[in-house]
């Protein structure tokens, strides 16, 4: 009896830490437009789309972290983009045509959830993570936003999102 109460005592102080990792979800791939990005150095242009829609991301997790590969593809120079990621699509200035928003940088810190570092053509691998992708996977929605930060986008400019994994901890 002594055994079994110490191993539940030890599974439950794992599980409070933050320690046990859980098999990863798939996360749909993901082509998110780019708005030209001369002029727009100091705003976060969001996709209209859910990212989560159709994932199964359990709510209790924490320490998630989504891992996959990303490909630019245009006529800019795009090098560097700071990526954003919000449980809901925010109403900041709506982009005519589309369901896309534009919000001033300043006031998504909280968001941002990494950089990617791209090249024309190129597939590279990226990582994020962050308290904002914790929050969009607790409530089962995720919707990207992305801000150049080195190089130009060119309107008709794409980043493509593939083979996305979700990995969290309880």
């Amino acid at each position: 009896m002594k055994t079994f109460t110490l191993l539940a005592a030890l599974s439950a102080a794992l599980c409070a830490c933050g320690m046990v990792p859980l098999p990863a979800a798939s996360i749909p791939d993901q082509t998110l437009t780019l708005p030209p990005s001369a002029g727009f150095e100091s705003y976060v242009a969001y996709d209209g789309s859910d990212a989560f829609s159709g994932t199964s991301i359990p709510g209790i997790l924490s320490n998630v972290s989504v891992s996959g590969q990303v490909m630019y593809a245009g006529a800019g120079d795009l090098q560097r983009v700071a990526v954003y990621l919000r449980s809901s699509l925010p109403s900041c200035n709506a982009v005519p045509s589309s369901k896309a928003q534009i919000c001033d940088a300043s006031g998504e810190i909280s968001q941002k959830v990494g950089t990617l570092t791209v090249q024309n053509g190129v597939v590279t691998g990226f990582s994020l993570s962050g308290s904002a992708l914790d929050r969009a996977a607790k409530a089962g929605h995720g919707y990207f936003g992305v801000q150049a930060t080195q190089g130009q986008s060119m309107a008709g400019d794409s980043l493509k999102l593939t083979a996305m994994k979700a990995s969290a901890k309880l």
